[in-house]
């Protein structure tokens, strides 16, 4: 069974492509064109790493959130288009999900990634022989907003590892708060690889959706929704 996943969650984005649960290729261009150009060409070169067209894909895994609102929309368009014009099935995987699938450390994991506006993605994970379980709600806060949830939810420092793409820019923040103690693990931030491999035992629960019932996983509303509640 071919696999294609797509991240375009951030400013980086990415494509790998499965067979039966082996990475075939993956493209991870180092880029500043937007997602909404390069990802055609990513796929394309995904495709042609493996000599496979794009009729061969039997089902797609798309990173649907949380993330950037444009760049996440670039993604989930590509694949509802792609997934509907083959009738294929799809995949949806939580973003924190793929960060914390791409960590080699395993137990209580908390991934977090950046959210803007001063604040972060978070949640809380939990990883044994390579499967993971999440453990309560994803969130947007501020750090020390997150950090003192983790406190109230009884998250010990000594007892999990957080992972981010961006750990160079939490460590410090890390280390001088409440959870100095905890691991610390910075992961790739070419996430389709992690979101294929999440997808591949939700595929096997049967956990798909058909292009029309895919939907991003905001976990914040978006500035046009917040401004039309405000009139």
């Amino acid at each position: 069974m071919w696999l294609l996943a797509v991240d375009t969650s951030s400013k980086e984005s990415s494509v790998a492509l499965l067979r039966d649960a082996q990475l075939v290729a993956a493209v991870a261009p180092r880029s500043e064109e937007q997602h909404s150009v390069q990802l055609f060409r990513s796929i394309q070169q995904t495709l042609a790493q493996a000599n496979l067209p794009l009729a061969g894909v039997d089902v797609y895994a798309v990173a649907n959130g949380p993330g950037a609102f444009t760049a996440l929309r670039v993604g989930l368009t590509v694949v509802k288009g792609l997934a509907e014009m083959h009738e294929k099935p799809v995949v949806a995987v939580s973003v924190l999900e793929a960060v914390a699938a791409g960590a080699a450390a395993e137990g209580l994991l908390v991934p977090i990634v950046d959210a803007y506006r001063g604040q972060i993605f978070g949640g809380v994970y939990e990883k044994r022989d390579g499967r993971l379980a999440a453990r309560g709600r994803e969130r947007v806060m501020t750090m020390e907003e997150f950090l003192a949830s983790l406190a109230q939810d009884g998250v010990r420092p000594e007892a999990c590892a957080f992972v981010s793409p961006q750990m160079s820019r939490w460590a410090s923040v890390l280390a001088a708060g409440p959870y100095g103690a905890a691991a610390r693990e910075g992961v790739s931030p070419a996430l389709a690889e992690a979101v294929a491999r999440c997808a591949t035992p939700k595929l096997a629960r049967g956990e798909t959706l058909d292009a029309l019932r895919l939907e991003a996983n905001y976990v914040r509303r978006s500035d046009a929704e917040l401004l039309w509640k405000k009139k």
